[in-house]
């Protein structure tokens, strides 16, 4: 049961992330066919986070009352019509609208899977399944690189979305008979009915609650400043400072993807073993940081160092299923739906508030002309990157911890 769990939850995840993650292989391409720059490209890929941040509620109190099977399964039915939506555009705005589709539709391939793996195995193995699922999705990663960059050039963008929208059709039948309304032969759903504005009330309860508080930085904070890397900056920063082909950016990046791929399986069950989350989180995080930081100092490091210290970006965001964790651990069962909503939404809000704000950093500069960006231009978002990601982790360190065994 468990093995086919993380086939269904897992290869929809690996979609959630490959779509997150291609605007950084995409960058050049739309920048030659629809004319946009550093600050568009920074909210086309904010837009997908943003409409995955606001459909948190709606979709939390969702899944509370009519289960993971069928909130997944419809949902998904966005996403392919954002796919083609994409595929078709010929403005900006096109674009944004088919990524913000996209996000609204990938919205609970994250939380649905927390919600099963909350309430139909015990709460000590929950940093463990999560860490799973975020390693099987993370391969999604590993297809935005260079596998995509390869589809892109044989197919061409437009029609390469075509083909993931007709693929990602084919998800739903998945969802809808392939979950069970019980697992584990626990209900999956609560059964409780709530209009919005309930929801809302509870939603600013768990806001309320000053447990939360020092963790909410982080988890704003934690994915976003690496997604916008992996997602949005990676790309342009090897053409642009390295000259690198579209296929070899995608070869780093593709290096980055598989540390996403370990950095959950390193990091998951830690929290076990040392009987401690905050003090997995602070080391892994840390790492992260300080390679943010000698990004910014070296004007332009040897190309050797390169994926190395994005290979050691990825892994050590690891680290993030455990805060994750430690987020979940501060609720009961009958609550967690609410409160893994809230951290959800700062989550993803953190990473649709940062790509954009990356990108008007990056608009300080000015790009050559061929449309390229300054090294300094790069050297100033790490930096941006890595104090945000610093003061929040500075915060997070004021925060009790939270033993997986009391």
């Amino acid at each position: 049961m468990l093995l086919r769990l993380f086939v269904i939850l897992g290869s929809t995840y690996i979609l959630s992330q490959f779509l997150r993650n291609t605007v950084a292989v995409l960058a050049s391409a739309l920048g030659r066919d629809i004319a946009i720059g550093s600050e568009e490209l920074g909210a086309l890929t904010g837009a997908f986070f943003l409409a995955f941040a606001l459909t948190q509620l709606p979709m939390g109190l969702a899944l509370d009352r009519f289960g993971p099977r069928r909130v997944m399964a419809i949902l998904t039915i966005p996403i392919a019509v954002g796919c083609a939506v994409f595929a078709m555009a010929e403005t900006a705005q096109g674009l944004f609208i088919g990524r913000a589709l996209m996000g609204i539709g990938c919205s609970p391939l994250l939380m649905g899977p927390m919600v099963i793996f909350a309430r139909a195995f015990p709460q000590e193995h929950f940093a463990t399944y999560t860490s799973w699922h975020l390693a099987i999705g993370n391969t999604g990663i590993l297809l935005a690189t260079t596998p995509f960059a390869i589809l892109l050039d044989a197919m061409g963008w437009r029609m390469s979305f075509w083909a993931v929208a007709i693929v990602t059709a084919l998800f739903v039948p998945m969802l809808w008979f392939g979950l069970g309304d019980k697992i584990n032969g626990r209900p999956m759903s609560s059964g409780r009915i709530e209009g919005l504005g309930a929801g809302i009330v509870g939603l600013l309860a768990v806001m309320k609650d000053k447990r939360l508080w020092p963790l909410m930085p982080l988890l704003f904070c934690g994915y976003g400043s690496v997604a916008a890397i992996t997602a949005l900056w990676g790309g342009p920063y090897l053409a642009d400072v390295y000259g690198l082909s579209r296929v070899g950016q995608g070869n780093v990046l593709l290096l980055m993807a598989v540390g996403a791929v370990i950095g959950p399986l390193l990091f998951g069950p830690l929290d076990r073993r040392f009987n401690t989350r905050k003090w997995v989180v602070i080391p892994g995080c840390l790492v992260v940081i300080a390679v943010f930081v000698l990004f910014s100092i070296f004007v332009k490091p040897p190309f050797w160092m390169v994926p190395v210290w994005f290979f050691l970006i990825a892994v050590g965001t690891g680290y993030f299923s455990v805060s994750v964790a430690h987020a979940r651990a501060l609720y009961p069962d009958h609550a967690v739906g609410r409160g893994m909503t809230v951290s959800n939404m700062l989550v993803m809000a953190g990473v649709g508030v940062l790509q954009p704000l990356s990108g008007l950093v990056a608009g300080f500069y000015d790009v050559d002309i061929a449309g390229a960006l300054p090294v300094e231009a790069y050297r100033a978002i790490f930096l941006f990157l890595g104090l945000s990601l610093a003061l929040s982790l500075a915060v997070y360190a004021t925060a009790p911890d939270r033993p997986v065994q009391p």
